[in-house]
């Protein structure tokens, strides 16, 4: 985790100390005359008390060194924050100081099913053979001893132990807003996605987000829309959450995995022994990677109109709704546990990690994003202009001058990479925005780059791809060149433009007959059919591109 991208965070302690996450109790809402809106979740902490583990990280698999924990420090923080909250991390005046490894495992062919997982709690003595969390090598989860934890069977009489919230974490914090969702039932499709389609033979999927989901979970809900295994899981975080709560118990959210099969894990956490037997159970502070697919072969998503017009990098969009206060956000704003204002509009904060799922680094995952609007008008938002000093996830309910913020975990080795726009395309894209009255769509903001996807790979009755589809010198790794489409609109006429990194640029204008297109794929195979084919044939030049786009459009 890379602490400096990562926002401060109030209610940790501020004493100059550092402060490692022991472990996660109760979900609840502890003060609803502040936070209504959002659940808390009690994390437990203990005082570091050997410094050396900058140097040395092993020194702190030994409960020596941290303070007892019968004297951890508990503090409520609000269930959205939950991405970016990882047991075994330090914390230093509200900063993420240390992502220690501990000891770094590597679980190979794991079997996820119904014989070889169980539900336990923290505490559990096994059998009456002894507790699988010995208090002697593992103190820090003594006070949260009926928290669950997900169980799996290793080979060799051996066990691998993952706190439930830990589960949540890993496989639901894309993003604060979802994860919140989990935790307040009902959960239901229509409040995360809507209008999904997908292709069978071609393995494309596409979902239209629900207001406020965030493109950053887009992959997860792909795997909640096609995987019936992970749906369920979704469901069990708040049923288990509110079946506890009406019997008037501590609620300790439950969770299984969101899937069925073989996987590779790799975690962070501890060997502990059990009985004679050393290094018999694992376990796990945070899960760095899970391997097993995701039941897509790639994903397109459109966010709600409302927020994609306000992350298009080039809007001027105008709004005939009421518009909430622009105040500019101070540098070393603070997330708080109090609800936010409903008179200052919400922001995302982007925060890059390392990737967790290998499987989608070999998919495309893309949206639509707008440009530039028909309506555009330069109108900036009123209000005062103070900084903005603090923040907090989840709606908005109160006057306080606090800003809703939602935070995104965006899985890139290079976010300087992300949204800076492709040598490639620079020049048609300048030109683009500045033909007045049209309406224009980046159809195919990925999360490689925020601009483009792979050109579709067309192979022969052989399998073979073309050499020409792909980019790189000699003694380079070849690559798919990557292509961006645009959906241009004035009124009823509708085209859409390909670019296709290349030198000179190859550009190609369609058609759409006034109907808006759904299959991007489909334009980008035709694209690629006369690129390879009929590379000739109509191939403009950006200045060629614009005219035609004028006489087109009108």
């Amino acid at each position: 985790m890379k602490n400096n991208d990562l926002p401060s965070i109030s209610v940790l302690p501020r004493d100059g100390k550092s402060w490692r996450i022991d472990w996660f109790g109760d979900l609840a809402f502890p003060n609803r005359s502040i936070r209504r809106t959002q659940p808390s979740l009690l994390v437990h902490l203990s005082r570091v008390l050997n410094n050396n583990f900058h140097n040395d990280p092993f020194v702190l698999l030994s409960p020596d060194s941290t303070s007892p924990a019968k004297f951890q420090r508990k503090v409520w923080i609000s269930a959205g924050t939950l991405p970016f909250l990882r047991i075994g991390d330090i914390w230093r005046d509200g900063k993420l100081e240390a992502s220690p490894d501990y000891q770094l495992e590597t679980f190979t062919d794991l079997r996820i099913e119904d014989s070889t997982i169980s539900l336990i709690k923290a505490g559990l003595n096994l059998d009456e053979q002894g507790f699988l969390l010995p208090l002697t090598e593992h103190p820090w989860h003594i006070q949260c001893t009926h928290s669950y934890c997900v169980m799996v069977d290793l080979p060799e009489n051996r066990r691998l132990i993952i706190p439930c919230i830990e589960l949540i974490r890993f496989y639901f914090g894309s993003s604060s807003n979802l994860i919140t969702s989990l935790f307040l039932p009902p959960l239901e499709r229509k409040t995360l996605y809507r209008n999904p389609q997908y292709n069978k033979i071609t393995g494309r999927l596409v979902l239209e987000l629900a207001e406020r989901i965030s493109g950053a979970s887009a992959a997860d809900l792909g795997r909640l829309h096609l995987d019936p295994v992970a749906w369920r899981a979704a469901l069990h975080i708040g049923t288990s959450a509110l079946k506890a709560s009406l019997a008037n118990q501590n609620v300790y959210p439950q969770a299984f995995f969101p899937f069925e099969g073989e996987t590779t894990l790799i975690a962070a956490g501890k060997w502990l022994s059990f009985g004679d037997q050393t290094k018999a159970t694992f376990i796990v502070y945070n899960v760095r990677s899970c391997s097993h697919p995701f039941p897509f072969r790639s994903l397109r998503y459109r966010v709600n109109i409302g927020s994609s017009r306000a992350n298009g990098a080039f809007s001027r969009h105008k709004s005939n709704g009421p518009i909430r206060s622009s105040a500019v956000d101070s540098p070393d704003q603070a997330i708080v546990e109090q609800d936010a204002s409903n008179s200052l509009a919400p922001k995302t904060v982007q925060v890059f990690l390392e990737p967790r799922f290998p499987d989608l680094q070999k998919k495309t995952v893309w949206k639509d994003k707008v440009l530039a609007s028909a309506d555009d008008v330069g109108r900036a938002g009123g209000g005062a202009r103070k900084a903005v000093t603090l923040a907090a996830v989840g709606e908005p309910g109160s006057e306080q001058r606090i800003r809703s913020v939602n935070l995104d975990v965006l899985l890139n080795t290079d976010p300087g990479k992300r949204g800076s726009i492709p040598p490639f395309l620079r020049e048609a894209i300048e030109a683009f925005v500045m033909l007045d009255g049209l309406h224009i769509d980046l159809l195919t903001d990925s999360d490689e780059d925020g601009w483009t996807v792979p050109i579709t790979a067309l192979s022969d009755a052989d399998g073979e791809i073309d050499l020409r589809l792909f980019v790189g010198s000699e003694g380079e790794i070849l690559r798919l060149r990557r292509a961006s489409v645009f959906g241009v609109t004035r009124g009823r006429v509708h085209v859409s433009i390909v670019l296709i990194e290349c030198s000179p640029l190859y550009i190609k204008v369609y058609p759409t007959n006034g109907r808006n297109l759904d299959d991007v794929w489909e334009t980008l195979n035709k694209a690629g059919g006369h690129y390879l084919h009929l590379p000739s044939e109509e191939n403009l030049n950006i200045s060629d591109c614009t005219r035609l786009l004028r006489e087109i459009l009108g």
